[in-house]
């Protein structure tokens, strides 16, 4: 079967559901949340461990994945992570308790992070700077259909067929997915690294990275944008249902609107970024997510301190802003991240990811335990990542240009 050329737009899509399994695996079920709190007898922070296993065991693994795609390529890796998505997503629909739903999940994370890291890595492997992050930002509009239609779809399986249907369709997609790469994708590395998985030049790449400060910079921007974003996900559901009083149903459309910001600036980094150049649309990114973040916080802290009555677009609306920002900086500061690496395009993918996660699972936790009956908790969390977003770019990116 003939494999898919480099422009075509079937492999924008192809590339773009590889890199949604992360965010099919996390939004896909969290109208299921508070409902599994009640099934297996526990507390929000406990549940919300499902969301924050799972980036733990991403954040460790894009270790692993970029310097062995470095060495052996990034198809045969890439199918051994799906196949692991599988088998784990089926695990997770027969866990007994939420401990095995924790283990699971985080085993789970470690086949879906490869679509990931290797998502990258193609794109890096294929496209020069400006047109791979006009390439990331293509692949990020169809990255976004997934938070938009998998609470949705999620939240039609949970009140029709039980929470387990949500991990049975994630295994049935991933074995979708799985069939399209065997037989379509063709290997993009032609720099194979032999000496990639071994120790020393793996520190040494990766020392390599980190010496190198707009390299640094970018990656602060990704990660607190995805801290704010992962704060949403991992705390939206218990707000908007049990502060708010929504349906699992409804939560999914709230959900789904939040991404319509997401789209939105993913479709303008498209179009102009070849024209202004990545800086030009990071400073717009960022711009964005401070703004969304910060009139977040101050409607909640309005609403708490005069005590006025808080609809729930207070909190989904600011978000949108949110959002357009995370579609804006993610791409832009990927490309430019990835840029200066074409040798270790995989190792440098592997560590912008990881930071990535760490830092999102890490404010995933706080948010769980300070979670109350107020949105408050939330707002700053998303408010406090958007402002980092923003200095990250203006104190380290621009001061090392």
């Amino acid at each position: 079967m003939a494999k898919l050329n480099r422009d075509s737009l079937a492999l924008v899509v192809l590339l773009g559901c590889i890199t949604a399994l992360g965010p099919l695996s996390t939004d896909m079920y969290l109208a299921s949340l508070p409902s599994l709190a009640q099934l297996y007898r526990t507390d929000a922070a406990t549940v919300q461990l499902t969301l924050s296993a799972f980036l733990a065991g991403f954040a460790a693994t894009q270790l692993v994945y970029g310097p062995l795609s470095d060495r052996f390529g990034r198809k045969p890796v890439l199918l051994v992570g799906v196949m692991i998505f599988v088998l784990a997503s089926i695990g997770c629909a027969l866990a007994p308790s939420i401990e095995a739903l924790i283990g699971w999940r985080f085993v789970q994370a470690l086949g879906a992070c490869s679509g990931v890291v290797l998502g990258r890595a193609m794109v890096r492997d294929l496209f020069e700077r400006e047109r791979a992050a006009r390439m990331m930002s293509m692949i990020a509009m169809a990255l976004g259909l997934t938070p938009a239609v998998a609470p949705v779809l999620g939240g039609y399986l949970h009140a029709h067929l039980g929470w387990q249907a949500n991990f049975v369709a994630m295994a049935l997609i991933g074995l979708a997915l799985w069939l399209s790469i065997a037989l379509l994708l063709a290997e993009s590395n032609q720099r194979r690294d032999p000496a990639a998985t071994r120790i020393g030049p793996m520190l040494h790449n990766f020392a390599t990275l980190i010496r190198h400060q707009r390299f640094r910079g970018y990656v602060a921007c990704i990660a607190f944008c995805y801290g704010g974003l992962f704060s949403f996900i991992s705390g939206s559901s218990f707000v908007l249902m049990e502060v708010f009083g929504i349906s699992e149903t409804a939560f999914g459309y709230c959900f789904g609107l939040v991404v319509i910001g997401y789209i939105g600036g993913a479709m303008i980094g498209a179009r102009f970024t070849v024209r202004l150049g990545v800086d030009r649309m990071l400073q717009l990114g960022v711009g964005c997510c401070a703004l969304g973040g910060v009139l977040m916080a101050v409607l909640a802290l309005t609403a708490d301190q005069f005590g006025q009555s808080w609809h729930w677009f207070s909190l989904v609306g600011p978000m949108l802003i949110y959002t357009a920002g995370v579609g804006l900086t993610m791409p832009q500061a990927q490309a430019g991240g990835l840029q200066p690496f074409p040798q270790m395009a995989g190792s440098a993918a592997s560590l912008m990811g990881f930071t990535q996660m760490t830092v999102a699972a890490l404010v995933g936790i706080g948010v769980g335990h300070a979670l109350n009956q107020t949105a408050l908790p939330l707002a700053f969390a998303i408010a406090a990542m958007g402002l980092l977003t923003a200095a990250s770019y203006w104190l380290i990116v621009r001061r090392a240009a």
